[in-house]
């Protein structure tokens, strides 16, 4: 059986930012292995202490903002301000990027929407 040229695509586009890749996502950032995982710690301790909403209420966020299945979450730092870029999968195939504050849950940008 062929699998159509766009629906290769969309599966190839999917197992590349797959929960499986985060750990290739994580490294692709250029820090040294013990920064990463110093960040992660960071970010934990902020979640305990209420300072930062947790990745699965963000998530809810996202979701309850754009209908998808969402494909990759990638943490980042502006002015010492937790900001999360989630990918989403829409049903009709278009890759959607939302950037969110992660301490008030404000949604910052959607690209692509």
């Amino acid at each position: 059986m062929m699998i159509a040229g766009s629906t290769l695509t969309l599966l190839l586009m999917v197992a590349a930012h797959s929960p499986a890749s985060a750990d290739a996502d994580a490294n692709a950032d250029n820090r040294p292995r013990h920064e990463q995982d110093m960040e992660r710690q960071r970010i934990r301790d902020d979640v305990e202490r209420g300072v930062t909403k947790s990745l699965a209420t963000l998530r809810q966020i996202v979701l309850a903002r754009v209908a998808g299945q969402i494909v990759s979450t990638k943490p980042d730092r502006d002015d010492d301000r937790l900001i999360y870029e989630f990918r989403i999968l829409r049903d009709d195939n278009r890759l959607i990027e939302v950037e969110v504050d992660a301490a008030s849950g404000d949604i910052l940008e959607i690209e692509n929407e």
